[in-house]
């Protein structure tokens, strides 16, 4: 006697190594790694390969995509310590743009002595750590150079002490001492684009914008948006033409405030004194704000256990209302968060989850109890992910007891894989708009 078995097409790629007990016939619990399904077919997975060499030591945390008020584009690099513009013409692999101190000129150098005449340095910002390079030594287009040369202090305004001996051959003239960012651990980069400016922060640094003309060209380095009023900020967004901040150092408190959002006049990102820039707090609850994102048009602020969504009033004076939380399910990894599609997607405290207006809609149906099984709390906050629209895909990365992995969301099947093995440690990935 012969039994006949209908075979249905292939759905999900999934794994028999951990079948839960309570799931149906073909519903497993892991995806497969390192393929993708297309129309019901199986294919290998896309990858990631080196594009550009930077300095040692630099970790890059995300690669925007940056479209000027001139129409064209600027692929930037955003690294622990730097920003990075990516060049194209022969010869050619990225610059610096991150805030550069030029003012004045070299007068000699010798060993570790830099002096300078008209510098200034005692009042520019400089600190040590930061970089030194004399413009006669330095390809501007082609870094990593290097003659760079760490800062060990500022001695006044016209000396300053290397921490070894300088080794370009140009002693005089002019220079740049670029100074360097740091991100705290556990804590990424935020941008976003505001009339034609690109905004940056890191929970660390005073908020930081390029204006997007190319400082090889009588152009700008990145700069402080505000040292006063942005400061610190952990999260960023754009809405309404504005640059939103959020979990920011308070001017009024002297103090960080876990609840602040904070607005800047509308088409500028350096203004927070006009009467249009407002201060919202979301001290409802003890849980700090987790995330910013933007979703059919209205900003949603994320807690742990809940998110706020927000809508444009009109009133150049009052700009924003939220007319209540929406308790239950929050932004619990804060980096996880993904704009896309004019939606966002994230990692909850047991599940990923897409907004749907504003109801948040399970989608980790077919991995979400072996993920969560294989994740520590500390691990789980530290989550980022990102989007690949070619491939109709969101990524999130995660180091767990397995090891690190990456859990893909194909956004337009509904299906999970799952990635590991890219090229070099998977710290960031970007390239798309802001």
């Amino acid at each position: 006697m012969r039994k006949i078995y209908s075979v249905k097409p292939i759905t999900e790629g999934l794994s028999l190594d951990y079948p839960p007990f309570y799931a149906k016939a073909g519903a497993l619990q892991w995806a497969s790694k390192n393929v993708r399904l297309n129309m019901n077919r199986v294919e290998r997975r896309w990858d990631t390969t080196p594009f550009r060499t930077f300095a040692s030591g630099d970790t890059i945390y995300g690669s925007p995509l940056f479209r000027n008020v001139n129409g064209t584009y600027s692929l930037l690099t955003l690294t622990d310590s730097n920003l990075c513009e990516i060049r194209t013409g022969s010869g050619e692999t990225y610059s610096y743009l991150t805030d550069t101190y030029t003012t004045g000129t070299i007068s000699s150098i010798s060993g570790t002595t830099v002096n300078g005449s008209g510098t200034s340095w005692s009042t520019s910002g400089l600190d040590a750590g930061d970089k030194f390079i004399t413009t006669g030594d330095l390809t501007a287009k082609a870094e990593p150079q290097t003659n760079w040369a760490t800062i060990a202090s500022i001695d006044s305004d016209i000396k300053i002490t290397l921490s070894s001996a300088y080794t370009g051959t140009h002693t005089s003239g002019t220079y740049r001492a670029r100074k360097v960012y740091t991100v705290p651990d556990g804590e990424r980069w935020q941008y976003a684009s505001v009339n034609g400016k690109f905004c940056f922060t890191n929970g660390n640094v005073n908020v930081q914008y390029w204006n997007g003309t190319d400082p090889e060209n009588s152009g700008s380095f990145a700069t402080d948006a505000n040292a006063t009023k942005a400061v610190q900020a952990r999260y960023c967004t754009s809405y309404v033409n504005r640059l939103i901040l959020a979990d920011l150092y308070d001017d009024d408190i002297s103090a960080r405030n876990m609840w602040l959002l904070r607005t800047s006049k509308q088409r500028d990102p350096t203004n927070y004194t006009d009467s249009t820039s407002v201060d919202y707090y979301f001290n409802e609850t003890q849980e700090p704000i987790t995330g910013l994102g933007i979703s059919g048009g209205q900003i949603v602020v994320y807690k742990k256990t809940g998110f706020h969504v927000g809508y444009p009033t009109g009133t150049a004076t009052d700009p924003l209302t939220f007319p209540k939380p929406i308790p239950g399910v929050g932004l619990f990894a804060p980096y996880s968060l993904v704009n896309f599609m004019g939606t966002n997607a994230f990692m909850g405290a047991d599940d990923f989850y897409m907004l749907n207006g504003d109801s948040a809609v399970s989608i980790g149906g077919t991995i979400r109890h072996k993920f969560f099984s294989i994740i520590s709390t500390e691990q789980a906050v530290r989550v980022f992910g990102f989007n690949a629209p070619k491939y109709n895909e969101i990524l999130w990365v995660a180091d767990t007891s397995e090891g690190q992995i990456t859990l893909v969301y194909n956004w337009k099947s509904g299906v999970w894989f799952m990635y590991d093995g890219f090229t070099g440690p998977l710290t960031g990935l970007g390239g798309y708009g802001v």
